[in-house]
């Protein structure tokens, strides 16, 4: 499939096969960012970590790219090899005035772009502990608060990634994986961002019901895709001959009116019926995506979902029937 008009390459790309994925995005200065991003249980890091086995490596994984990369026009300008892209810290915000922002604190997997995000999340709570403390107000109970909520929101949104890379060479499970995380986060987290409501921690206190109903869901969505993902590998589901759809997100009503809607002006109780609709949302989902995955695997372990459900089955599908490579 090809997108019309033909201006894709405009924007980050990413190919994705079994354990990596490789981005492309285009410079200002005309050159392109080019990126492998892998699990090294998968593809041991020694194996792309020149740039001349980076190429040989692209030749056998993405060869149409490597082919590309190797025409006379393109040049070299830059090469960086990383290990431990994604880590953790132990602490990240002090009662004795310092703060850790960026990649010098947590950073995430960059396959989403998340980091931008997190930088913003971060900035705004040690701008807010700044401001407490320049105005005369007690803010060190503030710093630990902030840095469970932060090291929450960071370990929630890793489950998006660890432990399934498997799954970016399925072309079945992968489309509908990246609806399913692109939701958890437009639900939940985002919404505290967008809406200006990462400081306001009684209102927090009193959505975390949903937002743990929510981290449950979306714990227990991300194994049933890993079985699913290990499912058609036993049934020796041939992912090449789901290629060729143009899945255009843009075309989910639903879903582009959740991104639309994270810049709404909400007062704090509009915003707690938006979290619980967000949640409800996520409850419909799931629903639709454990049957369809049991049209194909009937057998297949549910993960816990089929006790945390609440929704039942809609008329109204939530994804064409394309986005689950069915007719």
């Amino acid at each position: 499939a090809r997108c019309t008009p033909p201006d894709r390459w405009r924007s980050t790309n990413h190919m994705c096969g079994p354990g990596y994925w490789f981005w492309l995005i285009p410079l200002s200065s005309g050159a392109h960012s080019l990126g492998i991003v892998c699990d090294a249980a998968m593809h041991p890091l020694e194996t792309m970590n020149t740039h001349e086995k980076a190429m040989a490596w692209l030749r056998a994984h993405q060869p149409r790219v490597a082919d590309a990369l190797e025409r006379p026009e393109h040049r070299l300008q830059d090469f960086l090899f990383l290990r431990h892209f994604s880590h953790g810290c132990k602490q990240v915000f002090s009662a004795d005035r310092w703060a850790l922002t960026g990649e010098a604190g947590v950073f995430l997997d960059p396959f989403y772009s998340p980091g931008s995000d997190f930088i913003g999340i971060s900035n705004t709570l040690i701008c807010d502990l700044i401001a407490k403390d320049r105005g005369g107000h007690v803010f060190a109970p503030y710093a630990e608060l902030f840095q469970q909520l932060y090291f929450g929101f960071f370990e929630n949104t890793m489950t998006l990634y660890r432990g399934q890379y498997a799954l970016f060479g399925d072309a079945q499970v992968m489309p509908v994986k990246v609806i399913w995380d692109y939701t958890y986060y437009w639900a939940l987290l985002a919404p505290l961002c967008c809406g200006g409501k990462l400081t306001e921690v009684s209102l927090i206190g009193r959505l975390r019901p949903q937002f743990e109903r929510g981290r449950k869901l979306n714990l227990a969505m991300q194994a049933l895709l890993r079985a699913w993902g290990a499912a058609n590998r036993e049934t020796g589901v041939d992912a090449s001959t789901l290629d060729g759809r143009l899945l255009d997100q843009f075309g989910i009503d639903w879903f582009h009116e959740m991104n639309r809607a994270l810049h709404d002006t909400l007062d704090n109780m509009a915003f707690a019926q938006r979290i619980r609709d967000n949640v409800a949302r996520m409850d419909a989902l799931a629903v639709e995506i454990l049957l369809r995955v049991r049209e194909t695997h009937p057998r297949i372990d549910d993960c816990g979902l089929d006790a945390l459900l609440t929704a039942t089955a809609s008329t109204e599908r939530a994804l064409a029937p394309m986005w689950y490579a069915a007719a």
